[in-house]
């Protein structure tokens, strides 16, 4: 089993013709959509490749957490691990995409209640295979959540996945580089990268992150494709030139691909290879939740860019 920790929100999706906008503007939609959104795009995408997910975390007790959870279910991702309560307020982001493909978000952190790990989670943390968890976190105890969540994954022997992503500002930038060090998997752009290196050279701040504790370092650099690194090798891998509608969830749909091919053994070319193909699908398509990359999609990339991949999706 997969646990994917946190980050569950309600994604509203709306397609507009341009940026800015203004007070007193009034400019149609081509696209509106509400589902799961957050770390649940990366359950989903795990799920749709065929592993067996569970999220564990919170939603309120409310029309958005309502959505959440139903769009869970419809993906046959667990939610026995999510609370729930009264006074919860389910976190909801307002996603704009514009002709130019790249979102804007509108962040509304909700009220969540849940301030410690519970026993019913420590527990299911032991018995996972994989653990992931990302930096966008909110209430003042999250991090120290994950990272209790991380320690005890650490001493089960489970795997660790981690994508700090630009996280909250207000965080002590110390807890992404504790918490990155005890990730087996860790995934980074190239600005995160050098922001928990303090290195210029992207490449060189992956080398580092080996060093510093990380068993994988997946460098995701969008279109131009991406880098993998070990302590005993690496591969680089050009991005496959599509024809974009949206960016929103590339990077997500990538880290789905990532710990299906990782804890399947895939060497570090197959991972690379299918992993773009994976966020190049994905950018052909609108929105996120539902509208995430299906097996048969990405296969149909590979088959275009890279036949000789296609028979591993």
């Amino acid at each position: 089993m997969v646990i994917v920790m946190g980050d569950m929100i309600a994604d509203l999706a709306m397609r507009i013709p341009r940026f800015p906008v203004v007070a007193q503007d009034l400019k149609p939609l081509s696209h509106l959509e509400i589902g799961p959104g957050g770390a649940t795009n990366i359950a989903i995408m795990a799920a749709r490749f065929g592993l067996p997910v569970a999220c564990m975390g919170e939603v309120g007790h409310d029309a958005f957490g309502d959505i959440v959870l139903a769009g869970l279910q419809r993906e046959g991702i667990g939610t026995t691990l999510v609370i729930t309560t009264a006074e919860s307020k389910t976190p909801v982001a307002g996603v704009l995409v514009d002709e130019q493909r790249e979102p804007a978000y509108l962040g509304y952190a909700g009220n969540l209640t849940v301030r410690a790990l519970t026993d019913e989670w420590r527990a299911a943390i032991q018995s996972a295979d994989a653990l992931f968890a990302d930096g966008w976190v909110e209430i003042p105890e999250m991090p120290q959540m994950i990272l209790d969540a991380f320690e005890i994954a650490k001493r089960a022997g489970v795997k660790i996945f981690f994508d700090p992503g630009p996280g909250n500002p207000a965080l002590d930038l110390n807890w992404h580089v504790r918490v990155a060090a005890l990730a087996d998997v860790l995934l980074v752009n190239e600005e995160e990268a050098q922001r928990l290196t303090n290195l210029d050279d992207a490449r060189t701040a992956a080398k580092f992150l080996i060093e510093n504790g990380s068993q994988l370092v997946v460098l995701k650099r969008g279109a131009r494709g991406m880098l993998l690194l070990t302590a005993q090798a690496q591969v680089e891998v050009d991005g496959f030139k599509v024809e974009p509608l949206d960016f929103t969830g590339a990077g997500d749909s990538t880290t789905g691909a990532i710990l299906y091919g990782y804890l399947h053994g895939w060497d570090l070319k197959t991972l690379a290879v299918v992993a773009n193909a994976t966020g190049a699908t994905k950018v052909q398509k609108l929105g996120t939740g539902h509208n995430m990359p299906t097996r048969a999609e990405i296969r149909a990339t590979l088959a275009h860019f890279a036949p000789e991949f296609a028979g591993v999706v």
